[in-house]
């Protein structure tokens, strides 16, 4: 392809408005890091709401939760707690302890968190 030099823009909008061909975000693409698809994968991932399960008695509950104790198994909770965007919240972890009402979570970050079983919606392991 030969331009013609014109003493004006009219080359460079001619150009761009026949020839050139943006990729658009593509061209982009070549600058993210593996930090940024990663940040972006696990944001991609906290958008994803599951469904209600059906609410299990607190006798259900109970001995689910005492066989994951006694076998050590994770377990995945839905709570009858709604967070910010009306959307029930999901615990998974190893349960550590029982007292009571409460049980004693290990989170996959490490943490602990005590949670009473009238909070719990729902367990599956």
């Amino acid at each position: 392809m030969h331009l013609k030099r014109l003493p004006d823009d009219k080359t460079a909008t001619v150009f761009f408005q026949r020839d050139y061909q943006d990729r658009g975000m593509l061209k982009w693409g070549g600058f993210y890091l593996s930090d940024h698809t990663s940040a972006l994968a696990k944001m991609h991932a906290a958008e994803q709401v599951e469904a209600p399960l059906p609410e299990q008695a607190i006798v259900e509950v109970s001995q689910k939760l005492a066989t994951a104790w006694h076998a050590k198994k994770t377990v995945h909770l839905q709570l009858n707690v709604m967070d910010d965007n009306q959307v029930l919240k999901l615990v998974d972890g190893i349960v550590c302890g029982i007292n009571d009402d409460q049980i004693i979570m290990r989170l996959a970050s490490g943490r602990y968190r005590r949670l009473r079983l009238g909070e719990i919606r729902c367990v599956q392991s």
